[in-house]
């Protein structure tokens, strides 16, 4: 066992040792939150482009637990003292994937595979515990959402 997953087991709640300085977790959260936003984007292009009401209805339904977790990430950049990335120099149009929607869902899932692994790093920071709480949530969403993808692409073969 690591030794951060002893603390983390030892202490739950608390923390012990060094955490990264709060402008740090600015700087790192605020570029989560910019490509949690731009799949987020990706997801929604999907959802505006395919034909099939299904996986656009499956893509909405998993859409607001997605921008409840940008939200909870500008959260943790403001109580950290710091300003959130907002998006607005983002336009929807930039993410959109191209091709069937059995492209797109398959190009969709390497996107949420990248995004999982840049969390998944960001998690093996010393992060403080409200943080790392967040990016706990988002791994486990971003699971969810694969699996849904892995779903719905096994049903347009």
């Amino acid at each position: 066992m690591r030794l951060k997953e002893v603390k983390a087991a030892l202490l739950k709640k608390g923390w012990m040792g060094r955490t990264i300085s709060r402008s740090e977790t600015v700087d790192r959260i605020n570029r989560l939150i910019r490509r949690h936003m731009a799949l987020n984007h990706a997801y929604q292009g999907v959802a505006d482009s395919t034909s099939d009401a299904d996986v656009a209805s499956a893509i909405a339904a998993q859409q607001k637990a997605s921008r409840l977790d940008v939200d909870k990430l500008m959260e943790t950049v403001f109580s950290a003292g710091g300003v959130a990335y907002n998006g607005v120099d983002m336009e929807p149009g930039d993410h959109v994937l191209e091709g069937d929607t059995a492209t797109t869902l398959r190009t969709l899932k390497d996107h949420e595979a990248a995004f999982m692994q840049v969390v998944q790093r960001e998690s093996e920071i010393e992060h403080h515990m409200r943080t790392r709480a967040v990016l706990e949530r988002l791994l486990k969403n971003s699971q969810a959402r694969t699996s849904l993808l892995l779903r719905l692409a096994r049903s347009h073969h």
